[in-house]
């Protein structure tokens, strides 16, 4: 189950949220990487964490549930 759960955590879709001054920092970073400090890069990374983390984790539960409807527990499961 937990590969069905991770192959379909793949093509779900997250939604990010910067500001125009934001988009075209990080537009301007990937055009030029080598130029742009590391702590750029880290604050970018971090908010993208930020943001789609909370998502992933939404998503994974509600696909764990959906793998769980037909009733046979989650831990008998995984034994199998």
């Amino acid at each position: 189950m937990k590969d069905k759960v991770e192959a379909a955590l793949d093509d779900f879709a997250v939604t990010l949220e910067f500001s125009v001054k934001e988009v075209n920092a990080l537009l301007n970073i990937l055009n030029t990487p080598i130029q742009v400090p590391a702590v750029t890069l880290v604050n970018f990374i971090n908010a993208i964490q930020m943001q789609a983390l909370p998502q992933v984790e939404k998503a994974k539960v509600g696909l764990e549930a959906a793998l769980n409807a037909d009733g046979v527990a989650k831990d008998l499961e995984e034994k199998n």
